[in-house]
């Protein structure tokens, strides 16, 4: 594999007040023409690596390198490569100008002349007549705002696109329409991205990589075939569990039963595995030590002292 066009190296991310870390030393490599799926639970770290990756919150510790080259919050060279599509696309415009006008607003900032041509050529690219390209966010749907979002976000040609649930808000058709459009995107332009999301099939079908995120943590990575049909770490497996099944003749039986809590546990308290309070087959071991991000085959690392075997799936 080449090496990395963007990464996140060792990044941690606190908040303050006392509060525990809400990403400790996770790592994020971006390949040319890769998309990295990253999963996982609300509240478990994903939009904020996401934000830190984008320099929109300060890493305490850890660092961002473009090329292997280190890259700070403010670096032009930061805002030029790598930009970002959005959960809710409507509030990502400004309500008062169009979407043309918003499209066209990091060519104004760069100095880019011939803005209304070039801005229309990237709506139509996506999908966004030049009628559409008139209107306000609130008086176009969903997947019209998020095709226009795209074109905004692509207009100045950059290497990295960082897309946080860019696809929850919309209905199932106009999803599939948006996922094709990255998917093409990402030929076209040999674009990395990383895309967050909560819905496992999705991941699975669009991303080449998956990361699965728990209590701040990446606790399992690998090419996403792997992860969607052979988890190995204990967290991803019940993830699986928990997807409804459409077969009312599926009599699905759980892998993980999650041990019950008479209270909320936050895994980033505990001073072993995260996952420890949780989960059916830890040890003492388990409660006590962090355990690593090891490779158990190649390409597929997990953090787990007792990984399940592939032939429990």
């Amino acid at each position: 594999m080449t090496d990395p066009v963007f990464t996140l190296e060792n990044g941690y991310v606190r908040y303050g007040g006392g509060h525990p870390d809400a990403v400790s030393g996770v790592t994020v490599r971006l390949h040319k023409g890769e998309i990295l799926g990253l999963v996982g639970e609300s509240g478990c770290g994903k939009s904020t690596t996401a934000r830190a990756m984008l320099g929109l919150v300060p890493l305490n510790e850890g660092h961002l390198t473009l090329h292997g080259a280190p890259v700070g919050p403010n670096d032009k060279r930061l805002r030029a490569s790598v930009q970002a599509i959005f959960q809710n696309p409507a509030a990502s415009f400004n309500p008062k100008r169009s979407l043309l006008d918003s499209v066209a607003e990091p060519l104004r900032v760069r100095g880019i002349k011939d803005r209304r041509r070039r801005a229309l050529e990237e709506l139509d690219r996506v999908g966004v007549t030049e009628a559409m390209a008139g209107r306000r966010p609130y008086e176009v749907s969903g997947g019209q705002a998020q095709r226009a979002a795209i074109a905004r976000a692509t207009i100045l040609r950059p290497e990295v696109l960082v897309c946080d649930e860019p696809v929850s808000a919309l209905d199932v058709s106009i999803q599939a329409q948006i996922l094709e459009l990255l998917a093409e995107l990402r030929t076209e332009q040999g674009l990395a991205m990383l895309f967050i999301s909560h819905d496992l099939g999705v991941v699975a079908s669009l991303c080449d990589r998956t990361a699965v995120m728990y209590a701040g943590k990446v606790v399992e990575q690998g090419a996403a075939p792997d992860i969607a049909n052979r988890p190995r770490h204990p967290y991803s497996v019940a993830l699986q569990d928990a997807v409804p099944s459409l077969d009312l003749a599926d009599d699905h039986v759980p892998r993980v039963r999650t041990r019950a809590v008479t209270d909320d546990v936050d895994g980033r308290t505990l001073p072993g595995c995260r996952f420890s309070a949780l989960c059916p087959f830890a040890t003492d071991e388990c409660a006590t030590t962090p355990p690593p991000l090891d490779e158990l085959s190649p390409r597929h690392e997990v953090a787990c002292h007792h990984p399940f075997a592939p032939l429990h799936h």
